[in-house]
């Protein structure tokens, strides 16, 4: 499982919704996962938070991977509560290697309810990506193996 934060986007926008993603955001997201790709790691879904550079980064990423489908999830907006994003991630199925694409302070909040720190919540940069080895989609059910963030090696 991968945990994602949007690549850098447009400090204004209509909405915060509609905000976009830089040129620097989108080509530091596709540097990463082109690495991330050559590395080994294989997704088999893509979900993105509704909101515009959320969606324009699971697009730059599912172009690495060959122009993969990108899902929707209203559970992944900034706002959104960890324990709902967790009780529908029960409810999907097993097997698949997702790969999540969310906001600040989701990820954050998230990564620290899974690993059972709740306190912790490390950064996430923009355009950074977390690996997760995780039993169960409930608090404490997971282990972080990495995170990585745009220009670190």
């Amino acid at each position: 499982m991968y945990l994602c934060r949007h690549g850098e986007a447009m400090a204004q926008g209509p909405t915060d919704a509609e905000r976009a993603l830089t040129e620097r955001g989108r080509l530091e997201v596709m540097a990463l996962w082109q690495t991330l790709s050559e590395e080994g790691v294989r997704i088999d879904r893509l979900i993105a938070s509704p909101y515009r550079r959320a969606q324009q980064t699971a697009l730059c990423i599912a172009r690495v991977y060959g122009g993969m489908e990108q899902e929707a999830c209203g559970y992944l907006v900034p706002e959104a509560h960890p324990e709902q994003l967790l009780d529908w991630l029960i409810r999907q199925p097993e097997g698949d290697n997702l790969l999540l694409v969310s906001h600040m302070p989701l990820v954050s909040l998230l990564t620290g309810i899974w690993t059972g720190d709740p306190a912790s919540r490390p950064g996430f940069r923009v355009g950074a990506v977390a690996a997760l080895e995780v039993e169960v989609a409930a608090a404490g059910g997971a282990r972080l193996r990495w995170l990585r963030a745009p220009g670190e090696g």
